[in-house]
């Protein structure tokens, strides 16, 4: 089934990469192996995307802090709930005010309730996905928000602050809605990707609806 989903949305958008299937749960998923050693949440997609790896993740294999926050993996600590660490040792923030605000806006799934995260290239998908993530050109993200509206009219949501743990991971997630993020200075820096890439949360239920609406709309514009 998520073979040729996978295989339909990269023709249909053009990706370069694979769409990535990410599940939470409270057991590892039958079939899946974890993943070796420590990562950073947005290392663990490039591999899913890039190496087209398949593994589940516990809390101690989460490099960052800020993803397994975002993942309800593990607690958030005193120096970010102060505000401390964003603003006095990663110079994010002029003050530890700023830096509570932003993040106490950040979505995040509750502490406790997950305790295995998943992730795998869609096409090699075992466990049932909670939401697709899609690393692509301006242009492509465009094409998902149009087919994400073609049967509501509504709008696509973005969250250009939070970092992509939380804005295209969580916040999907949570909301039931697909979400934008340009990224940010951590994925920047840690993941392969190219400037003018953008990031795309989908929530799986809705995958089949929005492939369907791109065919649709590619078969109006001759593409």
């Amino acid at each position: 089934m998520y073979d040729e989903l996978s295989q339909r949305l990269k023709k249909t958008l053009n990706l370069d990469s694979s769409p990535v299937a990410v599940s939470f749960s409270s057991e590892p998923p039958a079939g899946v192996e974890e993943m070796k050693g420590e990562l950073r949440l947005c290392q663990m997609l490039d591999r899913a995307r890039l190496l087209g790896e398949s593994f589940y993740t516990l809390a101690a294999n989460h490099k960052c802090d800020g993803g397994a926050n975002s993942c309800g993996l593990k607690a958030m600590g005193d120096k970010i709930k102060t505000g401390e660490f964003l603003s006095e040792n990663l110079h994010l923030f002029g003050s530890r005010r700023a830096a509570r605000r932003f993040t106490s806006a950040n979505p995040r799934i509750e502490y406790g309730t997950v305790k295995v995260v998943t992730f795998s290239p869609l096409e090699k998908a075992l466990a049932a996905p909670d939401v697709v993530v899609l690393i692509c050109n301006a242009r492509q993200a465009m094409d998902i928000a149009e087919a994400s509206a073609y049967e509501t009219g509504g709008r696509a949501a973005g969250l250009t602050g939070p970092p992509i743990c939380s804005s295209v991971v969580a916040a999907p997630f949570l909301t039931g809605e697909v979400v934008y993020s340009l990224g940010d200075t951590g994925v920047r820096r840690n993941m392969r990707v190219r400037d003018e890439d953008v990031f795309v949360g989908i929530p799986a239920e809705l995958m089949a609806n929005v492939l369907e609406n791109l065919t649709t709309m590619k078969s109006f514009d001759g593409s």
